[in-house]
C-alpha cells in the first residue's frame, strides 16, 4: 500500500501565515499618512498581500494538485 503524500506541509502554512501578517494592518500606526496609487499605505499593503496569497493559492493548485493517477496504485 502507497503512503499518503501530504499536499499541505509545513512550509505552506508558514508562507500562508506570513502573507496572512503582512495583509492584515493592525500593526500600521495611524500617523502613517503616506498615499500609494490613491490609497493609503497601508491600504496598498493589504491588497498587495492579498493578491500575493490568491497568486501562491493559484501556484499551489497548478503544480501541487494531485493527478487522478496518484489515486491508483
Amino acid at each position: 500500500m502507497k503512503p499518503m503524500r501530504s499536499y499541505l506541509s509545513p512550509w505552506i502554512w508558514a508562507v500562508y501565515a506570513v502573507l496572512l501578517a503582512i495583509s492584515i494592518p493592525w500593526y500600521w500606526p495611524q500617523e502613517v499618512g503616506t498615499i500609494v496609487l490613491g490609497m493609503p499605505l497601508w491600504a496598498a499593503v493589504s491588497v498587495l498581500g492579498s493578491a500575493t496569497i490568491s497568486v501562491f493559492t493559484a501556484w499551489l493548485f497548478i503544480k501541487r494538485w494531485p493527478e487522478e493517477d496518484d489515486d491508483q496504485a
